[in-house]
Parts: C-alpha cells; structure tokens; sequence
C-alpha cells in the first residue's frame, strides 16, 4: 500500500511539474509573441518613416536640382544679355583706337577711350568668372583634356600681360626653356588659370617691382611658379585666399577685382588633375604654384602662328542681326577691314531671301532672330541649291558651352561670341573666304 501511495505521490508530482513546464512555456510564448507584435510595429514605424524620408529626401534633391537648372539657365541668359551691350562698348573702344590715325583723338579722348575699353573689359571678365564658378559648383564644367606643351602657353601668356606689367612699372621675367616638359591639360583653361596668377602678380604688385615665371620638371609631372614682389598677404588671411568673393580686405584699396579669379583657378586646376599652392609674406610678395600631371608621350614641338596683318581680299558679305548698335559696329569694322560689301537684313526670313539673291561670298549670322532663328537659318541655307555652299559664321551672345557646341554641331565654320574681337573675327574671315571648294558653289548671275 505504501509504495502504492508513494508511486502515486511521484506520478502527481510529475504530472504538476509537467503542467508548470506547460504554463511556463505558454507564459513564454505569450511574452515573445508580444515582444515580436512590438518589434513589428516599430518596423513598420521605421518604415514608413524611412520611405517618407527617402521621399522627402527625393523631392529635396529634385528642388535642388530644379534650382541649379533654374540658377543655370538665369546666369545663361544673363551672360546673353550682358553681352549684347559690351558688344557695342568694346566693339566701338577698339575701333576708336585701332583708327586714330586716321581720326586722331585729342589726348583726353584717347585716355577716355582707353578707360571706356579697360572697364569694358573687366566687366567682361567678370561675366566669365562668375560663369565658371556656376558652372563647376553644378558640376557642369567641360573640359578638353590633351597633352599641351605648358613652355608655350606659358610664353603666350607672358606676352600677353606684358603690356600691362610695362604699364605698371612690374618687370616680367619669363622662364627659360625646359626640354622634354609636357602635361595633360585642357589648352584654354590653363591659360585662363596662368592669366589670373599672372595679372594678379601685376597688379597686387609695386611700381618697380618684379614677376618671376619658372618651370620645373617634377616626378608628379611639371611646376609653373609665379614668384611677385608685391604686397603680400599677413599669415592670418592666408586661409580665405581661395574662398570666393573673398577680397581679403583689399576692397578700398582701388585695385580692380572680384575675388573670384583665384577660386576659379583653383577648381580649374584641380579639375584638371593639378594643384595651385601659395605662399605670402606680408611686404615681401606671394609664391604660387601650379601642378600638373605628365604627358603620357612626347610631346611634338608647337609653334606659334602670328596674326595675319594682311588685308582680307575683296568680298561680300551678309550680315543677319536684329540690334541696332550691333550692326553699327559690324559697319565699321568691315570699314576698317577692307574691301568688303555689306548687307545687312535684320530677320531671319529677309536674311534668307537676301541669301538667295546676292549668294555672297560669307554670311554672318546672329542667333537670336526674330522669327527664324539663326540654327534654323543656317539649316534652310544649307539645305537650299542657290545657298548650300557659302561658307556660314555665328556671332553671338550665347557664349556658354552648350551654345558653342550647339554651333559645331550645327555646321557654322566658326562660332564667334559677343562681344566681338575684331582680330579673331578677321582670322575667321580668312579663313572662311579662302577656304578651298568655295569656288564650285552657285554664284549670282
């Protein structure tokens, strides 16, 4: 009976200590069920907050983006419209100097003359400046890179801003020659990069002060140094000295600038593989120099070609331009030129009637014609029997990257900028009235 009871005893006490296990179980169950309800639902909390970031984030970058294109196409349209007026001021400046032989300005008129061309000038400069910086914060800088010989950038630049070193009473030293010195570059960027250092180097400097060009070999590729005598920067400012708009308390000291240039030629190098560093004693003058990277190969041996004074050949031209003192200007310099017939028509339509009757010998076109733009102009000329041979200008004040390469693509045998450079556009002339095949195209009876 005992071992009865006692076995009855174990199996009761077996039975409860199962339907604990059991409960105990359940309990946990229940717990882990409620801790995974809750870390589903703070899942989806994370979610649904994660996706209205994300879409937050994507209406963010969308506005963004929407502002840098609103902010481009503002700068692009302001550069146009900037340019159409300093047309007429530098376009009429040089012609007044380029033709004072023949009107002989008394000499406060040339002084006016000059400084009417010098702010034309640095207005221009700045136009591009704040341009470049639009362009590379946007990220849409476009650059040609190629192997350059940087000696002869170099020496063309130097010859350059001669002028406005003798001007100042600034010594130019230009470097030796250094055999076997080769870069990849972008041509027109390191120029730009080299006139910004060197005009600074002028005009931070002091009358009978002097500039320094070297040029060095180093195992990261070459070293353009500017050396100056000029003022210096204290060791303080040393750090604002490529921030833009940063005139480094220079700002009533009556030296033209913006306090862009140098922030422009920094990202300029640096887009180009390159650095720029600087140094500055205050009183003693700067240092800056500039890195770029190696050639790949040798470079072949580049000369330069000097400017044409020869007078271009008789011809006629037609001249397609809506503003007034634009083809003002245009008269007088096909005055100053040479033998040329000048038409002008100032629609797109007239531009083309004209076209077909005269059949001249180059047709200058404005892009922004009323009625007929000058891409559509130019592709009913070329599509045109009587007109598809004559060779085809643009000039005109859309002068941001996209506008040049639109006018490549579109056929024109140059594509010239507002304002006008009077020697590049007689270069252009030349070329285009002594072009072979020109010859065989239909000609007027």
């Amino acid at each position: 009976m005992l071992a009865v009871l006692l076995i009855l005893s174990m199996a009761l006490a077996a039975g409860w200590a199962g339907v604990r296990l059991w409960l105990d179980a359940r309990r946990h169950a229940r717990a882990l069920g409620e801790t995974n309800a809750g870390l589903e639902a703070r899942v989806a909390e994370r979610t649904v907050a994660l996706t209205q970031a994300l879409v937050s984030a994507g209406e963010k970058t969308k506005a963004l983006q929407q502002a840098n294109d609103a902010k481009s196409d503002f700068l692009a349209g302001l550069s146009h419209e900037l340019r159409t007026p300093l047309n007429a001021v530098l376009g009429f400046a040089e012609l007044m100097r380029m033709n004072a032989e023949a009107e002989p300005l008394t000499r406060r008129q040339g002084q006016a003359v000059d400084q009417i061309h010098a702010a034309g000038r640095h207005l221009l400069t700045l136009v591009d400046e704040v341009l470049d910086l639009a362009r590379i914060e946007a990220g849409r800088l476009s650059l040609s890179i190629e192997r350059v010989d940087p000696q002869l950038v170099v020496r063309q630049v130097c010859d350059l801003v001669r002028p406005q070193a003798e001007a100042a009473g600034v010594t130019l030293s230009a470097p030796a020659p250094v055999a076997g010195l080769g870069v990849t570059a972008d041509r027109t960027r390191l120029r730009q990069v080299l006139i910004n250092l060197l005009t600074n180097a002028i005009k931070y400097n002091r009358s009978g002060g002097h500039v320094w060009v070297e040029m060095r070999q180093t195992p990261e590729g070459a070293a353009i140094v500017v050396r100056d005598t000029g003022i210096g920067l204290p060791a303080g400012r040393m750090a604002e000295l490529f921030k833009p708009f940063s005139r480094l308390g220079r700002e009533e000291s009556g030296i033209e600038g913006t306090g862009v240039g140098l922030a422009v030629s920094r990202r300029l190098a640096e887009a180009m593989g390159g650095t720029i560093q600087a140094e500055s004693v205050e009183g003693e003058g700067s240092t800056f120099t500039l890195h770029l990277p190696p050639a790949r190969e040798p470079l072949a041996v580049v000369t330069a070609s000097p400017l044409t004074d020869e007078a271009l050949p008789e011809a006629v031209m037609l001249y397609v331009e809506d503003n007034p003192s634009n083809i003002a200007l245009m008269r007088h310099v096909v005055a100053a030129l040479g033998p040329i017939q000048l038409h002008v028509a100032e629609t797109g339509h007239e531009g083309l009637a004209l076209a077909r009757d005269l059949r001249p010998d180059v047709i200058v076109l404005d892009i922004n014609l009323p009625g007929l733009s000058g891409f559509e102009l130019k592709a009913r000329l070329d599509a045109d029997p009587l007109t598809w041979g004559i060779p085809v200008l643009a000039l005109s004040a859309g002068a941001m990257p996209a506008d040049v390469r639109q006018g490549r693509e579109a056929g024109f045998r140059d594509y010239l900028t507002k304002p006008l450079d009077i020697r590049a556009f007689a270069k252009a002339l030349d070329r285009a009235l002594s072009a072979p095949g020109d010859a065989e195209r239909p000609r007027a009876a």
